[in-house]
């Protein structure tokens, strides 16, 4: 995030993030962008997010890629909690480690699918999604290793906010109580500005470490796959 283009990438992320779901989808689609750039060594790697529908489109493809790595374990959950509840708690409790394991796959496959796709056109994760295991292991410590930026950087973008609107909320709290015994009380629109400011600036800091987090994942992981070396000819 050190450059300027960077920087203007996430603003502009945090800031379609006010839409919510078109922003998220929009932000999917950046980091595609990011990850392509980076394997073929287009600079600027984080050009400035553009509203467009190419990238709403590449959004909504990898939109589409996590939805479909999840679906089978959400329906083998499922499928266990139809069993619980017909009297079958040992098939349920095989129906859900089975669920768990799908979802742990998923969960660990799909930024390799993602950045496979974005970056080769490689629809593996769509037609064979278990194949993902094989570039992954020829490079398993380095993707692993993104695993673990890619979470910290996940951990710091939820944490953060929590703990500040904690301590924010704590505080407003503090003050509500300490003023009921000032003369002249103050009036009670003070307190309510001070809640609705709290909780606007944690909304905000949340939406940029979230768009943050987001592309040091895609960062990582593009890196951790193709080794940080431009793959293809540059679009420079």
């Amino acid at each position: 995030m050190s450059s300027a283009q960077a920087r203007a990438g996430v603003m502009r992320g945090a800031l379609a993030l006010l839409t919510l779901l078109p922003g998220w989808v929009l932000n999917l689609g950046y980091r595609w962008d990011v990850a392509t750039r980076l394997y073929l060594g287009t600079l600027p790697t984080f050009p400035p997010l553009r509203w467009s529908r190419r990238v709403l489109r590449q959004g909504l493809v990898v939109w589409g890629v996590i939805a479909l790595s999840l679906t089978p374990g959400a329906v083998v959950t499922l499928l266990g909690g139809g069993a619980w509840l017909a009297g079958a708690p040992t098939l349920a409790q095989g129906l859900w480690i089975l669920a768990g394991l799908l979802l742990l796959a998923a969960f660990l496959l799909v930024p390799a699918g993602m950045t496979r796709l974005g970056c080769e056109g490689d629809q593996t994760v769509f037609t064979a999604p278990w194949r993902l295991w094989h570039p992954v292991r020829l490079r398993l410590r380095a993707y692993l290793y993104a695993w673990c930026i890619a979470g910290s950087a996940i951990a710091v973008s939820l944490a953060v906010p929590a703990l500040l609107g904690a301590a924010g909320w704590l505080s407003v709290w503090r003050w509500a109580h300490t003023a009921s015994a000032l003369w002249p009380p103050p009036a009670i629109h003070s307190f309510t500005a001070l809640q609705g400011l709290a909780f606007l600036l944690d909304t905000v800091l949340f939406f940029l470490l979230s768009v943050w987090a987001w592309q040091v994942a895609g960062y990582a992981f593009t890196v951790a796959l193709y080794g940080g070396q431009a793959q293809g000819n540059s679009l420079d």
